[in-house]
């Protein structure tokens, strides 16, 4: 080998010590730059260790292994949060955009298995009214992508059934993230142009008695699915009414699937607001229990008109979609039984503008159609406006032919009636407030009698049986109309809810028509 070659390969040899040495230099360089960074540049409430870093010049990538966090409370130390990453990876750090664009420019994060669990009863809520940023930005970050893998998420809160929120094989991913000091003031501390998301098991407590729970979830450019949800009181219905002091419904709602088209979520001047195009119910079946042998609740039921309107955020559905329902209510007025049910099945509805960001005369519409007690078509349209102060709303309905005896399963136990005969047809409107209504009704029937039960539910009352028969007309049949009209006004309880406000109103016109 010559003198030119050998000095080449010399030099070639040196070159290639030098940034062997140099990069094992410069990463150990940044791997005591990061570490002291996770000792000193977060706040002293947060307790941070790990089992290695590992740092990667050329490629721009960090590792961190068996991360683990602690956050505590300033005030008195308690810990509250708790979280534990089995691998955090950070990715394609652009030296370029950090010398010479003053940002921190990072391509991709992954964090593999965390493990998160929040106590909400020990976090010391924060007395300050102006909002504080969670962290100090030294330089812009802009991150390409972050992807959380597998995560497993507790939210506990006080008491024995501690478990408020839980959920396992939840994987997040988000895109277009931006952090500066002007984000971290906001609720969502950064900006981000797209998310998916997905789990696999999910469990809600909703109240002290009702418990959600959905199988999976999937969230994917803005549209969303929801398998399997299922709402339940916890107790049994017996076990409910020993342990509540003022009326609730017991509850037991299971839904195929709901889905959530074209949604968008976020923070307007720090006020949260949610809107979506479509929201599908998929094949709800929703059973419904009230003793109302256990003390009525005196507090104010607000129209739905008014819930919308004081609801804490804005909301703007366009549409709602219920396929395929069936509803069963049940209610117990007397000791000796448990009490009587009302059914509605193949209930499919169209619900346009559930919003409180509407304004008027825009009007939130509910078109319904179903079989009542199995077989008798109903169809209803419910219209109001959300922004009317006075709830004005307006009910129109057509129920087709029913045998009366169906409503029995209802009337006997808890009204001690007991019905016979046909209605052909009925139509009603009832046009109302949030104080009184006007009720119009036309009703074909044949053949209608009516028995009065005794206290025991059972042996019929033959005076008061005679005396009702008397004043019921048998048909409907009145100067050559099929058809008997009348128009009744009612007065809400306002601590009832809607639906005892159109029953009243029913029942006042029919007694009008009838006696």
């Amino acid at each position: 080998m010559n003198k030119a070659a050998k000095r080449i390969l010399i030099t070639l040899i040196a070159i290639v010590a030098i940034v062997f040495i140099g990069n094992v230099y410069i990463n150990n360089l940044l791997k005591n730059k990061f570490e002291t960074f996770i000792r000193e540049r977060l706040p002293e409430n947060m307790v941070r260790t790990f089992d290695d870093i590992d740092v990667e010049t050329f490629s721009g990538s960090l590792s961190i292994t068996n991360a683990s966090l602690i956050i505590k409370n300033k005030e008195d130390s308690v810990e509250h949060t708790f979280v534990n990453v089995e691998k955090l990876k950070i990715s394609d750090i652009s030296y370029w955009n950090y010398l010479f664009n003053d940002e921190i420019h990072v391509e991709s994060i992954l964090l593999e298995n965390p493990t998160i669990a929040y106590y909400q009863d020990r976090r010391i809520a924060t007395k300050d009214t102006v909002r504080k940023a969670i962290a100090t930005i030294y330089k812009p970050i802009v991150i390409d992508h972050i992807k959380i893998k597998n995560t497993k998420l507790v939210i506990f809160e006080k008491g024995k059934d501690s478990t408020k929120i839980y959920t396992d094989g939840l994987s997040l991913e988000v895109n277009g993230i931006t952090i500066s000091n002007e984000t971290v003031l906001r609720k969502i501390p950064f900006d981000y142009k797209a998310f998916n998301a997905k789990s696999d098991t999910v469990f809600v407590k909703v109240s002290p008695y009702e418990n959600l729970t959905v199988e999976g979830f999937s969230v994917e450019k803005n549209n969303a699915i929801f398998k399997n949800l299922k709402l339940k009181t916890k107790y049994s219905k017996k076990e409910l009414s020993k342990i509540i002091t003022k009326e609730r419904d017991y509850y037991n709602l299971s839904l195929q699937s709901l889905t959530i088209d074209d949604f968008d979520f976020g923070f307007n001047n720090n006020k949260f607001f949610t809107k979506t195009k479509l929201v599908s119910l998929d094949t709800p079946s929703i059973e419904i229990y009230r003793d109302k042998l256990v003390a009525d609740d005196p507090k104010i039921k607000p129209l739905y008109s008014k819930m919308l309107r004081d609801l804490p955020f804005a909301i703007t559905v366009d549409s709602l979609k219920i396929i395929d329902a069936k509803i069963k209510y049940e209610e117990r007025q007397k000791v000796e039984n448990m009490g009587g049910s009302i059914n509605f099945e193949n209930l499919n509805a169209a619900i346009a503008n559930v919003s409180n960001t509407y304004k008027s005369p825009t009007r939130t519409s509910i078109k319904l159609k179903a079989k009542f007690m199995d077989d008798t078509p109903l169809t209803a349209n419910w219209s109001f406006d959300v922004q009317n102060l006075h709830d004005q709303f307006l009910f129109k309905a057509e129920l087709g032919s029913l045998q009366a005896n169906k409503l029995n399963s209802f009337t006997e136990p808890n009204l001690m009636v007991s019905l016979n005969g046909r209605t052909n047809k009925t139509f009603f409107t009832i046009d109302g407030n949030s104080d009184t209504s006007k009720t119009d009704m036309k009703i074909s029937y044949t053949d209608f009698t009516v028995m009065v039960l005794r206290e025991d539910g059972k042996r019929k009352n033959r005076f008061l049986s005679t005396i009702a028969n008397i004043f019921i007309p048998k048909n409907s049949t009145k100067k050559g109309d099929n058809y008997r009209d009348g128009s009744a006004e009612a007065t809400r309880d306002k601590t009832k809810s809607i639906f005892n406000f159109f029953w009243v109103s029913i029942k006042a016109s029919l007694i009008k028509i009838l006696i």
